[in-house]
């Protein structure tokens, strides 16, 4: 069972956070767009758990692909999200499955993981649906978000695409999520 916990821990984090719309530009020079791909790095600790890996993810306006990896490249866990809800599917454990990912993570951690903001947040931008406070700087980029009682520090910005975050650590009451972005692929 520890197994399948750290497995979904990781896979939960980002592929339940996919349940989202695509995030609009909130500022007329973004080019973001509702479809795109990243590729990257990714540590979650929760109180004595700690577990990383590598996550590929395809983000379109109606669906989500997130396949979770070992450091060595194994496939830790996979998931969907369609018109029909989420779905993931871990090694050796039967698939779950949910009408959307709040449910998913309750069910699999006994809490809800940020499923409503990290889809806007890795884009640099704050889920619309909620207040939030932000922290800019002088190119106007945010250094930090706090919304829904998640903080969100963006340590650093991809050189190639100013606009996207290379490195964000989103935290709240004992848990914390690394995310080193290493490509962006806007389609």
């Amino acid at each position: 069972m520890r197994g399948f916990t750290a497995a979904a821990l990781l896979a939960l984090v980002l592929g339940g956070c996919a349940s989202v719309p695509p995030a609009p530009s909130i500022e007329p020079e973004s080019s973001l767009s509702a479809n795109w791909t990243l590729q990257g790095r990714i540590g979650v600790q929760s109180g004595e758990q700690s577990v990383s890996g590598q996550i590929h993810w395809e983000h379109r306006a109606t669906t989500d692909e997130v396949l979770m990896t070992s450091p060595l490249g194994q496939g830790v866990a996979r998931i969907v999200r369609d018109a029909e809800g989420v779905a993931l599917e871990v090694p050796n454990q039967p698939t779950r499955r949910a009408p959307d990912a709040d449910t998913m993570t309750h069910e699999a951690l006994g809490y809800v993981l940020p499923v409503a903001g990290l889809t806007w947040w890795v884009q640099a931008r704050p889920d619309p649906a909620y207040a939030y406070e932000a922290t800019r700087d002088t190119s106007g980029r945010l250094t930090q978000l706090k919304q829904n009682g998640w903080v969100i520090d963006y340590l650093q910005y991809a050189t190639d695409s100013p606009a996207r975050p290379r490195k964000l650590v989103v935290t709240r009451e004992g848990l914390q999520i690394r995310l080193v972005a290493d490509s962006w692929r806007v389609e």
